[in-house]
């Protein structure tokens, strides 16, 4: 049986999961302890395929990880991607690297050189622990001189906003913060402001701040329309081909999307099949009666955090399926 996909509409190269940060609620569980990076072989092998499956896309962002982390390889990203027409919608930084003025700007007009038209800045409490105000201020107002003001993306503003009249040299821990807001209100105005995905680094260190459920309370919906979304898919340093904001499951390879595109053998991936014929709770119950896999009596925030916690149980039971991708992804949930 075959899972058939739309072609990519949107989507982000993740050059490297290496980061400056290690923040508690990213995604993609990235931070200092990655060490691999993109080959450029690789690189123009996925924009190539990028470029021949176009026909819906409206645009890519490059990220990280930290991608400011190796300017010479971003630059040839942006310069790889420009030579084919392939639009680029920003390119997404924490900023850690805005440390004086002159070479920030320095840095910033040499992406724009190479084609560049747009950067996101990210800015809220998980950044604030590592970056001060005073690098994020930096990189938005020396980028808005070198892209334009329309140009750079805060994401997100409210906490900018929020964090307006803090010392600019400070980084404060993000237990500060909740501490300095309160609980109820920070579990609310990540959950509706900064849009938390319950997945990723985030199940496994901020669920203290929402409510849990049992398991039960997520068997509802296949995961169907969440692995079959073209939007804001992801393809990583690895290849893997990423769906959405699934985090740790590689639909299959990224560089070699015409394949790809003319379906996914299922034979090959039980956790999809699982997915995507009975949601989590076929996961759950397979991997209980095959695995032991036993439900968390906590409870869970959500179904993504559910199917990370089926996922990560495999991962350390020794199984291999080859949809838990990238392994490292599962060993960094915890740092």
């Amino acid at each position: 049986m075959r899972f058939k996909i739309p072609p990519l509409s949107s989507g982000g190269l993740i050059l490297s999961y290496q980061c400056s940060n290690n923040c508690q609620h990213c995604l993609y569980a990235c931070s200092p302890q990655w060490k691999e990076w993109i080959s450029k072989e690789d690189l123009l092998l996925i924009l190539d395929n990028i470029q021949q499956n176009s026909q819906y896309l409206t645009g890519i962002h490059i990220a990280g990880g930290e991608a400011f982390l190796n300017p010479d390889l971003l630059q040839f990203a942006i310069e790889e991607a420009v030579k084919r027409d392939i639009p680029i919608e920003y390119v997404e930084t924490n900023a850690f690297w805005a440390w004086e003025d002159d070479k920030t700007e320095a840095v910033l007009i040499r992406m724009r050189e190479a084609g560049l038209r747009s950067l996101l800045v990210s800015v809220s409490p998980f950044h604030l622990e590592f970056i001060s105000p005073e690098r994020t201020k930096r990189a938005i107002r020396i980028g808005q001189k070198v892209f334009g003001p329309g140009n750079v993306l805060i994401y997100t503003r409210y906490f900018y906003e929020q964090f307006e009249e803090l010392d600019e040299t400070l980084e404060i821990p993000f237990e500060d913060y909740v501490e300095a807001v309160g609980q109820e209100d920070a579990a609310m105005t990540i959950a509706s402001e900064y849009s938390l995905i319950p997945n990723g680094r985030a199940a496994t260190r901020l669920a203290s701040l929402f409510n849990k459920q049992p398991a039960a309370a997520f068997f509802r919906d296949t995961c169907r329309k969440e692995l079959s979304n073209p939007h804001h898919i992801h393809i990583d340093c690895y290849g893997n081909y990423i769906a959405g904001l699934c985090a740790g499951i590689s639909l299959g390879d990224g560089k070699n999307l015409s394949e790809l595109y003319r379906g996914i053998d299922l034979s090959r991936k039980p956790l999809i099949t699982h997915l995507l014929e009975g949601g989590v709770e076929s996961l759950y119950r397979w991997a209980v009666e095959t695995h032991g896999f036993r439900e968390d009596s906590e409870g869970y925030i959500a179904k993504c955090h559910l199917c990370l916690s089926i996922r990560k149980f495999l991962v350390d039971e020794g199984c291999s399926f080859e949809e838990l991708a990238p392994r490292q992804f599962y060993d960094n949930l915890e740092e």
